[in-house]
C-alpha cells in the first residue's frame, strides 16, 4: 500500500491494497517556528499499522531552530509496554537545512507512528509528526500524545 502526496493534517487520502482499504491520515504535529517534517509516501504491508507490520515512510525535513537533531520514525504504545530497539533504518543524524528522509521499521507494539526531531545529545522531541489510520489519529487527538 502506497500513500503519495500527503502534505495536510486534515485530508484523508485512500489507500487500497490486496483486498483491503484504508485511509491514511496525516494527525497532529507540532513544531518549532521553521521546522517541518513533511510525509510524502506510506507503505504498510496490511492496512491496520499494527504490531508486526512492516511500515515504510519517507519524505522531507526543514531544520531551521538547531545545526542539527536526530530525525527518526517511532511508535507510541497505547498503553502497553515495550522495549525499543532502534535500528538504522529507523533514525538518521541531520544537518540543519532541508533533506529528504526514508525510513523502515516493523512495528514492535499498537499505538501510533510518527517521525520526530530530538536534539543529538539526547533529549525530548521538539518537533512531531503523527500519521496512519484516521482511528489511531482521533486516538492520538484524544489522548494529548502530541
Amino acid at each position: 500500500m502506497i500513500l503519495s502526496g500527503c502534505t495536510t493534517a486534515t485530508a484523508p487520502r485512500e489507500v487500497s491494497g490486496p483486498g483491503a482499504a484504508t485511509k491514511i491520515v496525516i494527525g497532529p504535529a507540532f513544531f518549532r517556528d521553521g521546522d517541518s517534517i513533511r510525509i510524502d509516501e506510506v507503505e504498510c504491508n496490511s492496512p491496520h499499522f499494527a504490531a508486526g507490520d512492516r511500515v515504510i515512510v519517507r519524505g522531507w525535513y526543514d531544520l531551521t531552530s538547531e545545526d542539527g537533531a536526530v530525525l527518526g520514525m517511532f511508535v507510541t504504545p497505547d498503553g502497553m509496554s515495550f522495549q525499543r530497539r532502534l535500528t538504522h533504518r529507523q533514525i538518521m543524524k541531520i544537518p540543519r537545512g532541508v533533506g529528504p528522509y526514508e525510513f523502515a521499521m516493523e512495528v514492535p507494539a499498537s499505538g501510533a507512528l510518527y517521525v520526530s526531531f530530538f536534539p543529538r545529545h539526547g533529549g525530548h522531541a521538539f518537533g512531531r509528526v503523527y500519521f496512519g489510520p484516521k482511528s489511531q489519529m482521533d486516538w492520538v487527538s484524544r489522548t494529548n500524545h502530541w
